[in-house]
């Protein structure tokens, strides 16, 4: 058995589907990857909410499933939008890396008055904790994004842990600040690699099923199911975590202005305990 990985080029996500390719091997699969060129990829310039914001780096992975062109998909987590192309399932998610964000700043900016980041979630949230400084929109991947911050572009940059984590990024260069839940809500599904295949490939799904990580499928899940019932446009922030515990789940959110926390034995109350408290209709 033969299966086909649809992936972005980009080094994070083919660091990413060599943990997939990983597990698989392990079931005695062999794989072949396939990198597709997303429409977030080809434009490095605008901003992503002006071009769309939602399934900007999946919307061409998922044609190679649909198509035939592959077999499974690997995408990160937080990229997925709202809804999956119809026929199209998450069936896996490998151990989760850590949710938070990181800011990286130069030495000589022990006070960043610039910082890039092109998220309204990261600015909604750093800009409350730097009320000073000067938010700077900024595009590429994480090793072009560091090299924009050595190139005095800007006095900081704010990236996901994981990511940074999965490359071994070197940042020996830098002051690293780790930005807990509380200080910066993680996007939905921040540091959880998701593998997509089609609803009516039953054998593979199982195959797949057998690599996932129950506890990180749990926290995908009951993300994304809070981050469907928020359904905004990309412009708002959104940021969203979840904790497992022997009382259930609970989960964070901001929306907009707003954040809330809810703890519930299923993560389908705690999201609409949550949808009230942010005052969503």
């Amino acid at each position: 058995m033969k299966v086909r990985i649809a992936t972005r080029g980009s080094r994070l996500a083919l660091v990413q589907t060599a943990i997939v390719v990983s597990l698989l091997k392990e079931k005695g699969v062999e794989t072949e990857v396939v990198t597709v060129s997303t429409k977030g990829d080809k434009d490095q310039k605008s901003a992503l909410c002006q071009i769309g914001g939602q399934g900007l780096f999946v919307k061409e992975i998922e044609q190679y499933l649909l198509s035939g062109r592959a077999d499974i998909a690997v995408h990160s987590g937080k990229d997925l939008p709202y809804t999956l192309a119809e026929g199209l399932v998450i069936a896996a998610t490998p151990p989760a890396g850590p949710s938070c964000d990181v800011l990286i700043s130069r030495k000589d900016a022990a006070t960043p008055a610039r910082i890039g980041t092109g998220s309204p979630r990261r600015f909604a949230e750093c800009s409350r904790l730097f009320p000073q400084a000067q938010f700077l929109d900024i595009r590429g991947n994480v090793d072009t994004r560091l090299a924009k911050l050595r190139g005095g572009d800007y006095d900081a940059v704010v990236l996901a842990q994981a990511g940074l984590e999965r490359l071994g990024a070197d940042l020996g260069g830098f002051n690293v600040r780790v930005l807990s839940p509380a200080e910066c809500i993680p996007a939905p599904c921040q540091g959880i690699i998701a593998v997509e295949c089609r609803e009516s490939d039953t054998a593979l799904i199982q195959l797949l099923k057998e690599c996932s990580h129950t506890e990180t499928f749990l926290r995908f899940t009951a993300e994304r199911y809070l981050f469907g019932l928020l359904n905004a446009d990309c412009s708002v922030p959104i940021g969203i975590c979840s904790q497992l515990s022997p009382d259930g789940i609970t989960l964070t959110a901001l929306f907009g202005g707003r954040k809330g926390t809810s703890t519930a034995p299923d993560y389908k109350t705690a999201a609409h305990t949550l949808l009230a408290q942010l005052e969503v209709k």
